[in-house]
């Protein structure tokens, strides 16, 4: 049952933030050809003045506590936000990873000093964080990381090696996850820390994808001293709180990423419409209602989540029902969008330009955060309990 429903206080944030985002984002924001800078440390500084500007006007850390620097408000107000910022493609900022995965942990988890740092920092984008969990032999297999961290007098000392590593090469911190107990069981003795990325011993390797960008990175740990008290949770109980922060990651800003392919996919519409021949095609209409179906099929998973979650329910392997099913509808429209371009899809046509680099980029999402094999076999064995 979806019980989500929105008060005129609601309503009316909405619309400043409407107003806000007409009147502050760049003319041709959101266009077939806008995507911001595309030399890697410009898009960097685009992304880190926008993400200062939301949180600036009110509109970052919605419903995070005013005593850390946030605002205060419901769960509902940051569905809304999400909800609007999607629909016009806003940039989804350089310290995604913070806000979506380390802020939600740390306010669950984090000692109240971890609070009062971190959260206020994040926010301000004084740091911005990534992401130290996959590695070259434990991806999917994330319990079988190698990376250890071995307690010496009052440090940790860090060894191994992190691949996958997003926005890595502009993060000044980390929530990292590393074995600090070989003795014990695969999911047992792992332990997240919070890491400064300027320690020595720290070394950063961009990799460069097929969109021509360097979002990815790989994180080598060579000795790395970091503080005894910069564990987050307990030692050694880091899978539950790392699986928290999988959760957080596949169940936050899925509004924002609902609402923005429902733009993306109207766009195509309009590009459809002015090629008169495939318009007039039985395939491509049948195919656009189709995908138009699956959109609004989108939209009422989320608000079946975000109900759970207001009512004070666990979302369980849900996540990973609308993970698999977003990833692979989004390959799905730019398959689509594949075919409406035809031939301009590899020329420099203007139009399709957006589109072109989406296509290549969708390629990870069926990967990211559980690999689409992955979410199946979860919903296999925890939402029908078939045998591993």
């Amino acid at each position: 049952m979806v019980d989500v429903s929105f008060t005129p206080e609601q309503n009316a944030f909405r619309m400043r933030l409407r107003g806000w985002l007409a009147e502050k984002l760049p003319p041709d924001w959101g266009g077939p050809r806008f995507m911001g800078p595309d030399d890697d440390a410009e898009n960097a500084r685009f992304q880190i003045d926008w993400e200062r500007r939301l949180y600036a006007a009110g509109y970052q850390g919605i419903h995070w506590p005013k005593a850390y620097g946030g605002q205060g408000l419901t769960l509902l107000e940051h569905l809304i936000a999400s909800e609007e910022l999607g629909r016009v493609s806003a940039p989804e900022g350089i310290n995604t990873l913070g806000k979506e995965l380390v802020g939600p942990i740390v306010l669950a988890l984090g000692t109240e000093e971890q609070k009062k740092t971190v959260i206020p920092r994040m926010l301000r984008l004084d740091d911005i964080w990534c992401q130290g969990f996959s590695e070259p032999d434990a991806g999917s297999d994330l319990a079988g990381l190698r990376t250890r961290a071995v307690r010496d007098g009052d440090h940790w000392v860090v060894n191994g090696q992190k691949l996958w590593t997003s926005f890595a090469h502009h993060a000044n911190k980390c929530i990292l996850l590393a074995r600090t107990d070989p003795d014990a069981p695969k999911h047992k003795g792992l332990t997240l820390f919070l890491l400064d990325m300027k320690t020595p011993g720290v070394t950063v390797r961009p990799l460069r994808q097929i969109t021509g960008r360097s979002e990815f990175n790989e994180v080598f740990f060579d000795n790395a001293r970091i503080p005894l008290d910069a564990h987050l949770g307990a030692v050694n109980e880091g899978w539950n709180a790392a699986v928290g922060v999988l959760g957080f990651e596949r169940a936050t800003a899925r509004f924002y990423r609902q609402s923005r392919f429902t733009a993306e996919f109207l766009q195509l519409v309009a590009s459809l419409k002015r090629r008169s021949d495939k318009a007039a095609d039985p395939w491509f209409r049948q195919r656009a209602g189709a995908l138009l179906a699956e959109l609004r099929m989108h939209r009422l998973m989320n608000l079946k989540v975000a109900s759970r979650v207001v009512n004070g329910r666990e979302i369980g392997s849900e996540a990973s029902v609308v993970k698999l099913f977003w990833s692979e509808m989004h390959q799905r429209i730019m398959d689509f969008a594949s075919e409406i371009f035809a031939e301009d899809f590899v020329l420099d046509l203007p139009e399709a330009e957006r589109f072109r680099f989406l296509y290549m980029h969708i390629r990870a999402e069926t990967i990211y955060a559980g690999t689409s094999e992955v979410q199946r076999n979860i919903i296999g064995e925890r939402m029908l309990g078939l045998g591993r």
